[in-house]
């Protein structure tokens, strides 16, 4: 008998991410701007021509192609979805991509890449297998290769509806928990919470003043949850390979 995630993963574009992402140029506008703000201050310093850089859960292949017009050129993706294969192979058809189960992908390939990225993902990932992936990914990795791991938030004001608006999550991180499995596997680590918004330039200033209205209200009552990045909708963990493997 299949289980619950067999059923929902065999939907899941049709029942769910296909009303989430909307017009897809949109979409890939939004991966553009959100990966330079999320990750590309880490992969800035690499050499775009030489750096290897693999995706997993690449979906329909948005931040494949967002890497691609950065000049990134040696770019893989795996995912379990076939469908999502097919349309990322027409989006970033420059990529190697295959519908595979990541652990089998990676323990094929040990120090293959440079930089490993998940983007929503690990929230899917049943707890028993998130410390395994993290060190498939590892032996994966070339000497001082880093993975570039993006979660929700649960610390963000609205963590609660992130968490349950998909009943195939399997949990939630915050900063602390993040790095707790990271330094579990990688020789350094570190988070950054992830402020990202496509308002105007007015929305922004109205966003400002908002914010420091409720930061205000917020270190009267709680000082000590104050100090979390409720702002942050999500995180971006990096675990950094030693370079001497």
């Amino acid at each position: 008998m299949s289980s619950y995630r067999d059923v929902l993963f065999q939907t899941y574009n049709a029942t769910h991410a296909k009303a989430l992402d909307g017009d897809e140029q949109a979409r890939f506008a939004w991966f553009q701007q959100y990966a330079q703000v999320a990750y590309e201050p880490f992969l800035q310093p690499l050499v775009r021509a030489k750096t290897e850089i693999l995706e997993i859960g690449c979906s329909k292949g948005f931040l494949l192609k967002a890497l691609k017009s950065w000049g990134f050129e040696k770019l893989y993706g795996v995912d379990l979805s076939p469908e999502d294969i097919e349309r990322a192979r027409q989006v970033a058809p420059f990529a190697e991509t295959e519908c595979c189960d990541a652990a089998e992908y990676l323990s094929s390939r040990p120090e293959k890449f440079d930089v490993v990225i998940l983007k929503a993902v690990l929230e899917h990932v049943p707890k028993e297998h998130v410390l395994p992936l993290l060190q498939n990914i590892h032996q994966s990795l070339k000497p001082s290769g880093m993975v570039l791991i993006d979660v929700p938030n649960m610390d963000w004001l609205f963590a609660s509806h992130e968490r349950y608006m998909d009943f195939t999550h399997e949990g939630g991180f915050t900063k602390e928990s993040l790095l707790q499995i990271l330094r579990n596997v990688y020789a350094s680590a570190e988070i950054k919470p992830v402020e990202f918004s496509a308002l105007s330039a007015r929305g922004r200033l109205k966003q400002r003043l908002a914010r420091g209205i409720l930061n205000t209200l917020l270190r009267w009552s709680d000082p000590d949850g104050a100090v979390n990045p409720i702002w942050s909708r999500s995180l971006v963990g990096v675990g950094r390979k030693q370079s001497g493997g």
